[in-house]
């Protein structure tokens, strides 16, 4: 990939950052399963927390292929940090962005795009998963203002964010047909988090937490879009978001490559280096086959995106290829450490255990396999 000179100064700017800052925190923040506040508020100093909006609305103005890329930079020494930047910048200010009116743009997107303010997306419900159609939070209208009740799990940044975009039925007997997309800020009465910090498998320094809603007064200005019509809100927003989770996946793959390229060159068993041994060389080969693949997948979807066209099909492909990838590669870096990978002196462990929601969130592997194959008939 050929970058501008901005898109660069960008990406360079999030490496000397995360070499400087985030790689040093990165074990500890996962062992304490501590939120990385300090480091996320410089993020959004540096600009690096809204890189594909517009200046006007707090961003640098660039694009998603610089946006992809500084995900993957962070994710190759934090999965968790860049998990983080993407629920904040890929799930939170994205619908506000493209559905917003300008006054909402101003007042919530702003903010969160320069990172004076963290943002959170609430979709995920205890009976509401993969099927969005079966969320039970619900606004009902009043004179000029919406009452939410509901709750929603699995919520990252529930516990440190501002700014929430809540997806909630304004019409129950409408399925998915009936849902609306409201903005929610933090402290407004009956409208809390639960408290509850989740205990991951991976990802552990990136808050996941509940959130409550009883009898929640939201102004009607607080919608976006129309009421009734925010499954396709939806639809965009975590089609486009699934680029961030593809970086996140492909990040932690190159991450444990390259310590695997240092280690088979020093490490010596039977009077060999290990890179001397075909089955270690079938792996290495693997690894760099399937981290280019997942590579050209990305820069094809962030390419398609930032022209403007339908990346259904091409998000889906690239976040399902990028997740499955690093789930091999991680398993497989382990491998060749043996023991040592296995400990937790080394990464390894925590590259294995981070890789796990890539296949979960923003829509399961299982889910993705079926919106590729939708697209693809649909086009025959």
């Amino acid at each position: 990939m050929q970058y501008t000179e901005l898109q660069k100064m960008a990406i360079d700017t999030a490496g000397e950052f995360t070499r400087k800052k985030i790689a040093p925190a990165a074990g500890l923040i996962d062992e304490r399963e501590e939120f990385p506040l300090a480091n996320f508020k410089e993020m959004g100093r540096l600009g690096l927390l809204g890189i594909p909006y517009p200046e006007k609305y707090g961003g640098v103005g660039l694009d998603y292929v610089t946006y992809s890329a500084v995900v993957r930079e962070i994710a190759k020494v934090c999965a968790s940090t860049a998990m983080t930047m993407v629920a904040h910048t890929g799930l939170t200010a994205n619908p506000i962005f493209n559905s917003g009116t300008e006054e909402q743009k101003l007042k919530y997107l702003k903010p969160v795009a320069s990172g004076e303010k963290i943002g959170a997306f609430g979709l995920t419900e205890p009976s509401a998963g993969s099927d969005i159609s079966s969320i039970q939070t619900t606004a009902k209208r009043r004179e000029d203002h919406y009452v939410l009740n509901g709750a929603k799990i699995f919520i990252t940044n529930a516990n440190v964010a501002d700014i929430f975009i809540i997806a909630a039925k304004t019409s129950q007997e409408k399925g998915m047909m009936g849902i609306s997309i409201f903005i929610l800020e933090k402290g407004m009465n009956g409208f809390k988090s639960s408290g509850k910090k989740e205990r991951k498998l991976g990802m552990r320094g990136s808050d996941t937490g509940e959130l409550i809603f009883q009898d929640v007064i939201v102004p009607k200005e607080n919608l976006i879009g129309k009421e009734n019509l925010g499954f396709k809100i939806l639809h965009q927003t975590l089609v486009s978001a699934r680029i961030g989770m593809a970086a996140i996946a492909l990040g932690i793959s190159e991450g444990a490559q390259r310590y695997c390229l240092e280690y088979v060159k020093q490490r010596k068993q039977f009077g060999e280096y290990l890179h001397h041994f075909q089955s270690i060389k079938n792996m290495l080969a693997d690894m760099e086959m399937n981290i280019n693949a997942a590579d050209l997948l990305l820069q094809k979807v962030a390419v398609m995106k930032d022209e403007g066209r339908n990346i259904t099909k091409e998000a889906s492909e690239a976040k399902l290829f990028a997740s499955e990838t690093v789930m091999k590669i991680t398993r497989d870096a382990i491998q060749i450490f043996g023991g040592y990978g296995y400990s937790q002196e080394l990464p390894l462990e925590r590259f294995f255990r981070d890789a796990k929601v890539t296949e979960i969130g923003d829509g399961t592997s299982e889910i993705q396999r079926l919106i590729i194959a939708n697209e693809v008939i649909k086009k025959t």
